[in-house]
């Protein structure tokens, strides 16, 4: 007996193009038929239904931009060899924006295909929950508002100011590095500064609520420092990569380089709180309650998917080994956003806990973060320095880069 397909044959119009096709399967396949078996009782069949549903993403993923109708008529896009080397992401063959555009032409690239469609969006949403679920916990404390709440919630709205503003600086970046040369350059110099402004707010964050005891009752001015000092060199550091080097490969290792360091000097005390939580022993220091087992979780997946993250970030798969299929949607900087805004998610909603379950015990041992100094003046002089790097480094890219550099006729190949 032959064997019945799920999908319905195709139309017996010849001319019925590629990606009408590809649209009629995707709309076939996605909203109702699978879900709905999976309600019924008498049909479910959970692991087929996993595995189904995993087959048919490797499938259609690379075939999204075709599949997809986007609700305005793309912007012209350039290939790879129309573009500047500097410009160029390895696997991407199409898809990138002319270098120099008008504030409409990259408003309105923001709705329509090319490769820094999603890099916006995917930090955009994010900034938005966090303006969000920052203004809805400084309502429950103001409405739970005793003596010490003010000042041990002080490090904490300070770490979701750095989370909200890495995105929203992200999001800009990408969304209106077209506009020039010099404008690519001196947005993604801020992009790079938040990032580091938001390193040193998880180094807060860390010391006030997640720390194990034993790194708590320290000198916080070595560590706070530390994270001080390795925030305002790795914005140095990575502006430099921009605006000083020139080889491509160089420049990628010293970002990769400048980022890497703050995190793990970051999270060395956490590592050692997740090594003492999980080791096989009967009671842990770390690990007192079922609360603070499950902040000690959280913050595990907040380590895995930081760490994934950076893999995307250096490795640049999938489009490494396919190039040219993810030229728009699901290339490495797009996992790289999504990455490394769940991981943010993880590490904030792990201190929540954190900071709700540790806090008479912080407080009564005299552990708590209320030093105006470390949490108020040193939040702001670390801004006002990463201000001033960017302003620096901006007017070296003003005074020895031109606003435009010269991109190749599009019949034309640069090599």
């Amino acid at each position: 007996m032959k064997k019945e397909h799920y999908y319905p044959p195709p139309s017996s119009a010849s001319t019925t193009s590629g990606w009408t096709a590809g649209r009629r399967r995707f709309a076939d396949w996605l909203p109702w038929k699978l879900f709905q078996d999976q309600m019924n009782p008498d049909k479910a069949n959970h692991g087929w239904f996993i595995g189904r549903y995993a087959r048919e993403c490797l499938h259609i993923l690379p075939k999204l931009p075709a599949t997809l109708k986007w609700p305005v008529a793309p912007t012209s896009v350039l290939e790879w060899h129309q573009v500047d080397e500097s410009l160029r992401e390895p696997g991407i063959y199409y898809g990138y924006r002319p270098e120099v555009s008008s504030w409409t032409e990259c408003c309105h690239s923001l709705f329509t295909a090319n490769n820094e469609t999603l890099n916006f969006w995917t930090h955009f949403f994010p900034t938005v929950f966090f303006i969000w679920r920052t203004v809805q916990l400084a309502d429950q404390w103001n409405i739970k508002s005793d003596g010490l709440s003010s000042d041990y919630a002080q490090p904490f709205l300070i770490y979701m100011f750095s989370a909200i503003l890495y995105p929203l600086m992200s999001a800009i970046a990408h969304g209106f590095s077209a506009l020039s040369h010099r404008a690519r350059a001196v947005l993604f110099f801020m992009d790079y500064a938040a990032i580091n402004f938001y390193a040193y707010g998880s180094g807060l964050l860390y010391r006030a609520y997640v720390l194990p005891d034993s790194w708590m009752q320290m000198d916080a001015n070595i560590y706070l420092g530390m994270c001080v000092f390795l925030s305002l060199a790795s914005t140095t550091l990575t502006c430099t990569s921009r605006a000083i080097v020139r080889d491509v490969v160089a420049q990628r290792l010293m970002r990769l380089a400048a980022f890497t360091l703050p995190y793990i000097w970051v999270s060395i005390p956490l590592f050692v709180r997740l090594f003492d939580c999980f080791r096989y022993v009967e009671a842990s220091s770390s690990c007192p309650t079922a609360d603070a087992l499950r902040a000690t979780k959280l913050h595990l997946c907040q380590v895995i998917v930081a760490l994934l993250a950076s893999f995307c970030y250096a490795s640049h798969l999938p489009e490494r080994i396919l190039p040219g299929k993810f030229d728009y949607v699901g290339h490495s900087h797009n996992l790289l956003h999504i990455c490394g805004v769940t991981a943010t998610l993880f590490q904030m909603e792990g201190a929540l806990i954190d900071m709700d379950v540790r806090r008479s015990h912080l407080i009564e041992n005299q552990l708590a973060m209320m030093d105006p100094f470390w949490d108020q003046w040193i939040p702001l002089v670390v801004l006002l320095g990463h201000v001033l790097l960017v302003a620096v480094f901006g007017l070296y890219i003003y005074w020895n880069e031109p606003q435009t550099i010269p991109t190749c006729n599009q019949n034309k190949k640069c090599h």
